[in-house]
């Protein structure tokens, strides 16, 4: 039993001395893994040093030990967020001197240790919401911090805020700050920070509790170019907004703030002696019933741009609409009422548009009479509007009367609605450049376009056509709809970027672009091409000869047909001749065939082809016949010389060998060749019948093509009978490698046998014809011998 005890205490001591293999991650690319939601609870190991990116969210991690990151010494970016984190070691960030962004929100760390950052002297966004810790540690918590620049901080836990816990924090441009259920707040905390560009604050609680506290932390946090926002916060009381009253901040945006209308009044009347010039509320409601008299808020000369955008209005029928939004906009030149179910403003009530340079009404309930209720019948033109969308509401016809005095009018946005068709003429103002007609459900396009159009959009409609003729048009978006062929270039003289993206586009050529004098981006991916050999090659040339650029890449440009290259990138589609132009392929190939015959019997012709078949079947019979013995042999040796060389042969070679004894009988084609003979025939009875085959070789005799059939068949016989013997004579030098390669018995030949060189000296001759005696004279032996002399050796 003691045995068995201390044999698991061993056993236990030796698994805990083992090092755990770590897990692997799944989905790591080059330089990033992103190994979120895999139930992991240890890091996973690095798959290679080069990671700088590592996202850990959603698993369930709960310690980070200082051994976890070692191998992640490039670590850029590190998410750990939603895991169940309760501790980390102080020194488990020590290697990741590189990182930029560590998010650690949404865990549950009860404390914050500033050995956790002494490290990260590169961290530039650090995410620390949703934890549960109470304070901000022992401050001077993220003094090592000297380049972070944007910081969330804070929870539903956190209760004190000390007056050094962001010393250090010099250079933070965001912070986003959870204080709902905040307690206590040493004033000049957050001032340390200095100027903050964008400020969030959840001070839900503390509206309620401690207004004193919202007050010392807007004085710390507020500056005139801060951008204040105010996040998941109940106004209920007029009392709330009296923080708002000092405010120094130039732009205030609500967001998913609930408030009822007489503290959305008071927040009026407190900013009435500010600086704010934007005020927003999106994702917010208004609740409750307004009673009482409406009295207009007082008018807030600074505004200059208001937001209202999904804002829920459940008793939208008692809110004073008219009053507010003269109220907010009377000096400004900016709103934006975007889905707050808006449905109708009367003509009486819209004189504060005059001053607007910007509205967009989007995602709103407005009908045509609406519209024309809203802009008076368009018979108001004195307004100074710029910039109109109306876009996504339940408008049915273009209505461009409503419009034509708008002087000032360069943007209009009406996508969105349901027009499904446009009027034949139209009446748009003058200065009118952008149009946007996206999303109408139109047909067909007609000359109601106004000429004075820099940028038309017109995607995803049910065109299927497009030719109208726009001389100012720079840019011009026709994707998803039915056009089967580009725009004629010729009309739009000045477009630079043309986008058809997913249309019944089949083709397109150089030709079409050319028509194009300015075009420098195009969007033509996502249609069903036919990849004919002219629109491969364009797409493999990426257009560079017409300086333009596909925007969308080439990997978007894919193969519809033929079949064999169906779901290919038509750059790297290849095709063959007949895929791509089957009837000129066809004739091409009766052409080539025929062109093959012609040439086939000119080259017969230009190197005597018949001639050598004919040579060859001589050859042939000449071997038929009996081979003739030495005492038959009518000649000691024929020679083989260029016509050029005959003045040699006949003033030295034939007085030499025929006239001096012992006289030699020599086989010469001028004089021995039977009249009237193929000469073939006689050159293969002369060699047949000589003891010796002499060749005179020199240039000439290279460029000679008698010379060479004679050359041919003398290797014929060399290799068929081994007692013919080959002379050669040089009359001047010839380099073998300079030989032409069709001579390539003459090389062969050289190769195999030293020969005689006609002297340059005089002294040398009488040995010159001595040797070549030498060499023609009958050997005294049988087949086969082998008879050396100078400079010659014959086989």
């Amino acid at each position: 039993m003691r045995f068995m005890t201390f044999l698991m205490c061993v056993l236990l001591l030796m698994h805990q001395s083992i090092p755990l293999s770590r897990p692997q991650c799944h989905s790591c690319e080059q330089t990033s893994c992103k190994c979120s939601r895999q139930n992991l609870t240890t890091v996973p190991a690095a798959p290679s040093k080069l990671i700088t990116g590592l996202d850990l969210s959603f698993n369930s991690l709960k310690t980070i030990t200082k051994d976890d990151f070692v191998a992640f010494a490039s670590l850029q970016s590190l998410i750990l967020n939603n895991n169940i984190i309760q501790k980390i070691q102080e020194q488990a960030f020590v290697p990741l001197t590189d990182l930029q962004k560590l998010d650690l929100s949404f865990n549950t760390l009860d404390s914050l240790s500033a050995g956790w950052f002494e490290s990260l002297v590169s961290l530039q966004n650090l995410n620390l919401l949703g934890n549960k810790y109470k304070m901000l540690g022992r401050g001077n918590l993220f003094q090592p911090l000297k380049k972070l620049k944007i910081l969330h901080i804070g929870g539903s836990d956190l209760q004190s805020v000390g007056n050094s816990d962001f010393s250090g924090l010099s250079g933070v441009e965001e912070v986003i700050f959870d204080g709902n259920n905040l307690l206590s707040y040493t004033k000049g905390s957050l001032r340390q920070i200095g100027p903050i560009k964008y400020v969030s604050l959840g001070l839900n609680g503390p509206f309620s509790r401690n207004l004193t506290l919202v007050r010392d932390i807007l004085s710390d946090v507020v500056h005139p170019d801060t951008t204040l926002t105010f996040t998941d916060t109940w106004f209920s009381t007029t009392e709330q907004m009296s923080p708002f009253k000092l405010s120094r901040t130039t732009s205030i945006v609500f967001k998913n703030a609930t408030m009822t209308f007489a503290p959305f009044f008071a927040l009026l009347n407190s900013l009435f002696y500010s600086n704010v010039t934007m005020l927003a509320l999106e994702d917010s409601k208004f609740l409750g019933h307004f009673e009482g008299e409406v009295l207009s808020p007082p008018q807030i000369k600074s505004f200059q741009a208001v937001v209202l955008k999904n804002v829920d209005i459940p008793e939208f029928y008692s809110f004073p609409t008219q009053f507010l939004l003269y109220t907010l906009v009377k000096a400004g030149r900016r709103l934006s009422v975007i889905n707050c179910k808006l449905f109708l403003i009367p003509c009486k009530y819209s004189a504060f548009l005059k001053v607007l340079e910007y509205l967009d009404i989007s995602d709103n309930l407005l009908s045509d009479i609406a519209l024309s209720q809203m802009m008076c019948d368009g018979n108001d033109g004195d307004r100074r509007l710029q910039t109109l969308n109306i876009s996504r509401n339940h408008l049915q016809s273009i209505n461009s009367r409503l419009f034509t005095k708008l002087d000032r009018l360069k943007n209009i946005d009406m996508s969105g609605n349901t027009f499904h068709s446009m009027p034949e003429t139209c009446y748009w103002p003058l200065n009118l450049q952008f149009l946007n007609l996206s999303s109408t459900h139109l047909t067909k396009v007609t000359p109601c376009l106004p000429l004075s159009l820099h940028i038309l959009d017109l995607s995803d409609n049910d065109l299927t056509a497009f030719m109208i003729k726009l001389p100012f048009l720079t840019e011009l978006y026709i994707s998803g709809n039915k056009i089967s062929s580009l725009p004629d270039g010729r009309v739009y003289p000045l477009l630079a970027f043309l986008s058809i993206r997913n249309n019944s586009l089949q083709t397109f050529s150089s030709k079409n672009l050319n028509d194009y004098n300015n075009l420098s981006s195009l969007e033509a991916g996502t249609n069903t091409y036919v990849c004919s050999c002219d629109f491969v090659d364009l797409m493999r040339s990426g257009l560079t000869n017409h300086q333009v650029t596909f925007v969308d890449g080439l990997k978007s440009y894919v193969c519809d047909s033929p079949d064999a290259v169906r779901g290919k990138i038509a750059a790297d589609a290849r095709l063959s001749v007949f895929e791509c132009h089957t009837a000129l392929a066809s004739s091409l190939l009766c052409s080539g065939i025929l062109l093959f015959f012609l040439l086939v019997v000119g080259l017969c012709h230009k190197f005597s082809v018949v001639w050598y078949m004919r040579m060859t079947w001589a050859w042939l019979r000449a071997k038929r016949k009996p081979k003739l013995k030495k005492g038959e042999l009518e000649y000691d040796a024929f020679v083989s010389f260029s016509e050029m060389d005959s003045g040699w042969v006949e003033a030295h070679l034939v007085p030499e060998l025929e006239q001096v004894e012992p006289r030699l009988r020599l086989c010469l084609h001028k004089r021995d060749f039977v009249p009237g003979g193929w000469i073939l025939d006689n050159i293969m009875d002369a060699i047949e019948k000589s003891h010796r085959t002499l060749f005179v070789l020199s240039q000439s005799f290279i460029r000679s093509e008698w010379c060479k059939y004679e050359l041919n068949y003398t290797h014929f016989r060399l290799f068929d009978h081994n007692d013919d013997t080959v002379v050669l004579i040089l009359l001047e030098p010839i380099d073998k490698e300079t030989v032409p390669k069709k001579f390539c018995k003459l090389r062969r030949v050289m190769n195999s046998r030293t020969y005689l060189e006609w002297p340059e000296d005089h002294d040398q001759i009488p040995g010159f014809w001595h040797s070549l005696r030498r060499a023609i004279k009958k050997p005294e032996t049988g087949n086969g011998n082998v008879v050396q002399f100078d400079n010659v050796e014959l086989i």
